[in-house]
């Protein structure tokens, strides 16, 4: 199978298939459906011009940190981290899969290219991958195409800002990068009320950057006419969990949300209790995973 085929197999449709033997016994491979953005055809080869994006550096940069930061976390479960980089393939999106005890993730190098895309918005799409294997409830269901396994969209959204990048981010030294930056003033506002702690209060601000980093990128993406805003949260509630792709908006809502959450890094997840390590109604005034996509059982 050819590179281009390979990601349009993983960004496709949910599919189940064999990948390989060893001796009688089969490994089997679950990819997630869709990927981190709904399928699209937007190829953005090397060498295309753009004043944005990021460079073939700070790609490996930002994914051999990941490896280095949760390897440890995977293999502490019984199972192997492998991240898969694609720098030249052109797709925009990324995408993960299990083949038995390994946890995959796909980043693709259309992605780092396309012009909404900065260190922390690639970042956020990394631990959002990241977050379908080790982002606990909700789940995505199953089934027969064996995805039991991973958290759904908003769930790894959410896991990837209340836990990935605050672990992430916190070997950088936040108040420089941010000195200069564009923040939204109504996340700073809530990040400097929620946090008494000023590292705490940097973490949640480089946070907020990634998370219009990559609405700005679902905003292009499936072009809107409305641009995502920290103050302008969707006020819709679903009668019960959307495991799919929530709306640009929520999406942003769902990042704001994890990280406000006053939950410590140390708290783990649960796969089968959403509230564990997390903001839940009605212990907590902020925080909670937006009802836009998620119905408390």
């Amino acid at each position: 199978m050819t590179r281009f085929a390979l990601s349009r197999f993983f960004t496709g449709m949910c599919l189940l298939a064999t990948v390989g033997f060893a001796s009688a016994t089969s490994t089997t491979s679950h990819t997630l459906c869709k990927g981190f953005l709904p399928e699209n055809d937007l190829q953005i080869p090397i060498g295309t011009f753009s004043t944005g994006g990021i460079t073939e550096e700070q790609f490996n940069q930002v994914l051999d940190r990941l490896e280095r930061i949760f390897s440890g976390d995977v293999s502490r479960l019984g199972d192997i981290l492998r991240v898969r980089r694609y720098w030249s393939d052109g797709t925009v999106n990324a995408s993960a899969m299990r083949s038995g005890k390994t946890e995959i993730i796909n980043m693709y190098g259309g992605l780092a290219r396309h012009p909404t895309i900065t260190v922390e918005g690639f970042a956020l799409v990394a631990c959002h991958e990241l977050g379908h294997h080790q982002g606990g409830a909700p789940k995505s269901g199953g089934g027969w195409f064996g995805n039991a396994w991973a958290t759904n969209e908003g769930g790894s959204d959410y896991y990837a800002s209340l836990k990935c990048l605050r672990r992430f981010f916190a070997e950088d030294d936040n108040a420089a990068i941010i000195a200069n930056a564009e923040i939204s003033p109504v996340a700073e506002a809530a990040c400097r009320a929620q946090f008494a702690d000023v590292n705490e209060q940097l973490l949640c601000l480089r946070t907020s950057m990634a998370g219009q980093s990559v609405a700005n990128l679902f905003f292009a993406m499936k072009k809107e006419t409305t641009p995502p805003n920290y103050g302008t949260p969707d006020r819709s509630e679903v009668p019960q969990t959307n495991d799919d792709h929530p709306a640009t908006q929520c999406r942003l809502d769902t990042m704001l949300s994890g990280m406000l959450c006053a939950r410590p890094i140390s708290d783990e997840v649960s796969n089968v209790d959403y509230r564990q390590g997390s903001c839940f109604t009605p212990h907590d005034v902020v925080g909670n995973r937006p009802r836009c996509w998620f119905a408390p059982n």
